[in-house]
């Protein structure tokens, strides 16, 4: 699924660097909430997006406004977004989730050790 945010206000030619920026910001949060794989830091990365992507916050406006963007346009995408279940988090990726080890704790417990006689 792709996502497709426009500016309207200038030539794609035109947009500085500065709004090119802001605009990676926000492709990177669509980046992250679409992650499928199971590391435990990208599905927390992935949870932190949604969340943000989702608030409408203060901090969301703002990026919005630096990439160019009308704020509520973004939001009604994202939200169309939403509601396909793309960005949900699956049931293995809960899983991880609820999982209070550590990566080394569970590396410790995968590792297998071999008897010396």
């Amino acid at each position: 699924m792709v996502l497709r945010l426009q500016t309207t206000r200038t030539p794609q030619n035109q947009i500085s660097s500065e709004t090119r920026l802001w605009y990676a910001v926000l492709a990177q949060a669509i980046t992250d909430a679409s992650y499928l794989g199971v590391r435990k830091a990208y599905v927390d990365c992935k949870k932190k997006a949604i969340e943000w992507l989702q608030s409408n916050s203060k901090d969301f406006k703002m990026v919005c406004t630096y990439a160019d963007l009308e704020s509520d346009y973004v939001k009604r995408k994202f939200d169309i977004a939403f509601t396909t279940n793309k960005f949900n988090i699956t049931d293995i990726q809960q899983k991880i989730m609820n999982d209070r080890r550590t990566p080394s704790q569970i590396k410790y417990e995968k590792k297998s050790f071999k008897l010396k006689f």
